[in-house]
């Protein structure tokens, strides 16, 4: 006997994100849960019960040695989704990989969510090499045994089967958009939204802040280091003066950092994985109503030069930076045109709401492959 789609039973495993992760559950979850799937989803620290209709299963992290550990919360996971019985298993690590395969072993579909191009990755980790390949034989067993891929780009997407792929772009909900632009004497601040890494800017941003021309000029970082090496480093760069840190923050309390910023800067090196990349706190500037000092990437000129909402610069030149940033609060009002202009383009066509119908597409041609079994 068939299945009956969409009321089937959906899990969403997560062996390293937390339960409130915004792509796996505020985004993915709810939508599944809306579209009259039973979605469950199993996450480290899970409070136990259903939050927005979905059902929440949590697992302790384990400690000990790296080896051990891995192969300890992997093991937490596969008895977490065993239990839940799913008839579709959807992973968010590639470390899950093996799981999925285990889970389709016993009969279940199995889908493999890509956030990150990961082998391209930059990894802060003295076994670096060694993580890079296992990435790759990850993937490549994913690409023998999971029966769809969710690509958080379009660049990710060209790295798996057409035909069992969609892009399923990580942008803003609707919902949480701020219900106006930043007042015109917001503070002059430039923030700065992600990882703390050398790839993503660091040294170039705190250099530019150092160069800036206004005396009140801040930059407001808001995110983790990567590598503990980085933290110990930061306070020492020049112009680390000009910086406010203020460390992770749930969005609730970003939107309204935001909402007091004058500049939203995006100063990714060229590497691989950053040329197409579709950053989150991109078009979180520009539904805040920033304008957005960005990489001169082809690909991000392609995608914002028509809106006119930012600023290009060479990203490992801070004097660019600086000078863009400058230009950008000595000018307010073509400032403020600029940010009508990214938040507009957000609200009509660069959310979640515009990428929801993809993953529902992927789901409804599992359910037809299956019923056709």
């Amino acid at each position: 006997m068939g299945l009956s789609w969409p009321a089937v039973r959906v899990a969403h495993l997560t062996s390293l994100h937390l339960p409130d992760d915004v792509r796996i559950f505020y985004k993915e979850c709810r939508s599944l849960a809306r579209a009259g799937y039973e979605v469950h989803l199993v996450a480290p620290s899970a409070r136990e019960g259903a939050k927005d209709g979905v059902a929440r299963h949590g697992f302790v992290s384990p400690g000990g040695p790296r080896p051990l550990r891995i192969v300890r919360r992997l093991w937490r996971v596969w008895r977490a989704a065993r239990r839940v019985g799913a008839d579709v298993y959807h992973v968010h690590e590639p470390e899950l990989v093996p799981v999925a395969a285990l889970l389709k072993q016993h009969g279940a579909l199995v889908l493999y969510d890509v956030h990150e191009d990961h082998p391209k990755t930059q990894i802060y980790e003295p076994y670096r090499f060694g993580k890079r390949t296992g990435f790759r034989l990850l993937e490549a067993l994913a690409r023998r045994v999971c029966d769809g891929f969710v690509a958080a780009t379009p660049a990710i997407a060209r790295s798996f089967p057409a035909e069992r792929t969609v892009a399923v772009r990580n942008l803003p909900l609707l919902e949480e958009l701020p219900p106006g632009l930043p007042p015109a004497n917001g503070r002059p601040e430039v923030v700065y939204i992600g990882g703390l890494t050398y790839p993503r800017g660091l040294r170039e941003m705190v250099e530019a802040a150092r160069r800036l021309r206004h005396p009140d000029a801040r930059l407001v970082l808001i995110g983790s280091f990567g590598a503990p090496e980085i933290e110990r480093a930061a306070p020492s760069l020049p112009g680390w003066e000009r910086v406010d840190y203020l460390g992770q923050l749930d969005h609730r309390d970003i939107w309204r950092r935001l909402a007091h910023a004058r500049v939203g800067l995006v100063p990714l090196h060229p590497e691989a994985s950053y040329l197409e990349s579709l950053p989150t706190k991109l078009f979180e500037y520009m539904a805040a109503g920033l304008p957005v000092v960005v990489s001169d990437f082809p690909f991000f000129r392609a995608l914002l030069e028509p809106i006119d909402c930012a600023l290009f610069v060479d990203p490992l030149d801070p004097a660019q930076i600086a000078a863009a940033v400058d230009e950008l609060l000595a000018d307010e009002e073509r400032a403020r045109a600029m940010g009508r202009r990214g938040a507009a383009a957000v609200r009509e066509r660069f959310n979640w709401q515009a990428e929801e119908p993809a993953l529902l597409e992927l789901y409804r041609r599992l359910a037809a492959t299956r019923e056709a079994v």
